[in-house]
């Protein structure tokens, strides 16, 4: 499977499962050792998306490139994962970021006060998942303020909650990813339901 097909089928996957809605989310891989990623296109529809809507971005320092007169753009939160695709920690690995709005995390983390994504270990000690790091606070989606503070609390983690926004994952494995997702929204929807029967 090529992997555009590969970030294709994972984001109609998240849309499928409900962890974002028609155009939310976005999904990037690097290779190892090389100097570019590939990222789903932004304002498009993620039940219909398309390996054409998967587009390569070089980067050189800070700096990216792309084809700015293609019909299809980048997500505007594409400084979230450049950040992390071209940090050195990843030079060598292959790298996927996932961000999505999973319902049940954006709920456990709270709108009006915050709650750390990375309590839900207290509860259910047995979760199979990686790392969780420190909540990323609000910021305007596509802000520099968002990209840099996701940059701090992911890196050496494996994902973190992003108050009323969603998640971010990073690692070698995108199935990985998405089961970490998986059960992050499976055992949190069972604290939320036992919180809602009292």
């Amino acid at each position: 499977m090529s992997l555009k097909k590969h970030i294709v089928d994972t984001m109609k996957q998240l849309y499928k499962k409900k962890y974002i809605s028609i155009r939310d989310g976005n999904v990037s891989f690097k290779p190892k050792n090389e100097n570019f990623f590939l990222i789903s296109a932004g304002s498009v529809k993620k039940n219909e998306l398309n390996v054409d809507q998967i587009l390569r971005v070089d980067f050189h320092g800070n700096d990216l490139y792309y084809d700015k007169s293609y019909k299809y753009q980048p997500s505007r939160e594409i400084l979230m994962h450049s950040l992390l695709q071209s940090h050195e920690e990843y030079k060598d690995k292959d790298t996927f970021v996932i961000h999505a709005h999973p319902p049940n995390i954006i709920s456990y983390i709270g709108i009006e006060q915050s709650k750390q994504l990375h309590t839900i270990k207290q509860y259910f000690p047995e979760i199979n998942i990686g790392s969780i790091g420190n909540n990323v606070p609000y910021f305007e989606a596509g802000s520099t303020d968002l990209a840099k503070d996701c940059f701090t609390k992911l890196i050496y983690n494996d994902v973190v909650g992003m108050e009323r926004h969603g998640s971010l994952s990073i690692g070698n494995d995108i199935e990985k990813l998405f089961e970490d997702i998986e059960t992050l929204e499976y055992y949190i929807d069972i604290y939320l339901k036992s919180k809602n029967e009292f």
